[in-house]
């Protein structure tokens, strides 16, 4: 069987039968590890389990909770089962889960708490809850009824890689409609094998520690599951809420040589009174659309010369990155081209190719990505071209020497008469205010011009900038069409989502009734 179709399960059953000894995991907040040898013998043990429950590959298996040292041996699990798995977020409401659960309907789910009871038994499925907490449906009672006394040899499962998903990923949207990318396991090894073989960490019998940060539902949180160990890095994780003190203490520890990370927990990392050394990271990834330059430039400042540190672009429906990293290419760029991905810029109104350098439009790309948005043939078709072109609904341009740069999410331009205004542009003239210790910029909507830009902007401590203030830095500095018609509001903080980034629908909502000055 060629490499790229052998299922993942069997790449990580015989890597990890091989490196026994290594550390594959740590819980930074508790302290305790756990070797490959270990976290493979609990994952055959689960496997087993849930064969004997009746799960066959393709059956789907939800997970959620916290960075425990528990939580991705139902992952492994099923990927030695051959069962697709979707992530939940730790944040969802009842109805969200309702609405995921309706759409994957999974055949078991591990999760943080036994409310899951109640989603399963409103949308009538036989899904069968397992808890990482104690009592009736904890993971030690599932494993006890299941445990088989026949200790055969364990395989894992061989079947049809082409007819069988490997990962369902929540993706986010302006739509506000649930969506769930489903990938087939092929374009996922071109990538992971690719890797492997660049040998960007040094191969030894100690796995070098890497920072994981990434929650259970994000696409970093699939990938460097399986990767971290596939590269021989050993996962250090934590199972408390991740606050910059913490992660300060965690690299102080454990000196991790990697980590993918947000641009507002990296904001508070590098301005935090506690002075962190970066010096011990070869590679720093800093993904979230666009950041802003003065971050980057103080990490390159801060790493070693030799380390990798630079902004990434990606999408869940493109296997997360698209361009390449260049550590020393312009503060903004997130990259260029590579062979992963074809890529070209599309002008929105007409679907025209842009061929002149710094003109944004569309990213359209082809390549290895998502299969299709499960159970959603009519969002899956909004999406893809007749010749396999994915449309991002991401604003780019390059420049002269190709460098691509995010500007916007389409949906989130905010359109005022004939003008398109990108939030983005104004978030980066009020952050250059000192007083200014955190903003985001959405819209109202306005009868005779569409939409006003409205500014939510939090105070730095003993701050007394004033609206009028904002107002007249914006005016000064941007054209007449980009005024924050709809005035500013002051906030204690913007909300943001689970994986640190703005809730722009949740800021667009409090817009709409708060305040504005």
């Amino acid at each position: 069987m060629e490499v790229r179709n052998r299922p993942l399960g069997h790449l990580f059953f015989e890597h990890m039968l091989n490196r026994p000894n290594a550390i594959c995991q740590i819980d930074a907040a508790t302290g305790k590890s756990e070797s490959n040898a270990s976290v493979l013998s609990r994952s055959i043990r689960l496997a087993r389990c849930l064969r004997q429950f009746g799960a066959k590959p393709g059956d789907v298996l939800a997970l959620n909770g916290k960075n425990h040292l528990d939580l991705h041996i139902p992952y492994y699990a099923a990927l030695l089962n051959g069962m697709p798995i979707v992530g939940v977020d730790p944040m969802l409401k009842f109805e969200e889960i309702k609405k995921l659960f309706k759409l994957t309907t999974p055949k078991i789910a591990f999760c943080q708490c036994e409310h899951f009871t109640e989603a399963v038994a409103e949308l009538g499925l036989d899904t069968r809850i397992v808890t990482f907490t104690d009592g009736k449906y904890s993971m030690e009672n599932f494993i006890r009824e299941f445990d088989e006394n026949d200790r055969k040899e364990f395989r894992p499962a061989d079947f049809d890689t082409d007819k069988t998903y490997l990962w369902l990923i929540s993706t986010g949207g302006t739509t506000g409609v649930p969506k769930v990318a489903a990938y087939k396991q092929g374009p996922w090894m071109i990538r992971i094998l690719a890797q492997r073989k660049s040998r960007l960490f040094n191969d030894t019998e100690k796995n070098l520690p890497a920072l994981y940060l990434s929650p259970v539902q994000w696409i970093a949180g699939f990938y460097n599951a399986i990767m971290m160990p596939l590269l021989n890095l050993c996962k250090v994780q934590t199972s408390l809420p991740l606050t910059a003190d913490h992660i300060i203490d965690i690299i102080r520890e454990y000196r991790p040589v990697s980590i993918v990370i947000g641009p507002s927990l990296l904001e508070s990392i590098l301005k935090h009174e506690k002075q962190c050394d970066l010096t011990s990271f070869n590679l720093i990834l800093v993904a979230g659309g666009k950041v802003h330059k003065d971050l980057i430039s103080e990490l390159r400042k801060r790493v070693r010369k030799d380390a990798m540190a630079a902004e990434i672009y990606g999408q869940t429906e493109t296997l997360g990155q698209v361009f390449s990293i260049e550590p020393n290419g312009p503060l903004g760029s997130c990259g260029k081209s590579t062979e992963f991905h074809h890529v070209k810029l599309m002008d929105p109104d007409t679907e025209k190719e842009i061929t002149r350098p710094n003109r944004p439009g569309e990213l359209w790309v082809k390549g290895p990505m998502f299969t299709e948005y499960y159970n959603n043939p009519q969002e899956t078709a909004a999406v893809f071209t007749e010749d396999g072109w994915f449309k991002t609904g991401d604003l780019l341009y390059r420049d002269r020497e190709y460098n691509f740069y995010f500007v916007e999410r389409l949906g989130m331009l905010i359109k005022y008469r004939n003008y398109h205004i990108t939030p983005l542009e104004l978030v980066e003239v009020i952050r250059q205010h000192p007083e200014v210790l955190d903003v985001s910029v959405t819209s109202v909507k306005n009868v005779f011009d569409g939409e006003h830009p409205v500014a939510c902007v939090v105070r730095r401590p003993g701050s007394k900038v004033t609206a009028h203030e904002i107002k007249e830095l914006v005016a000064n500095k941007l054209s007449y069409s980009k005024r924050l018609r709809g005035g500013v509001i002051f906030m204690e903080k913007l909300p943001r989502t689970s994986t640190g980034k703005v809730a722009r629908a949740k800021l667009k909502q409090i817009a709409a009734i708060a305040y504005r000055e």
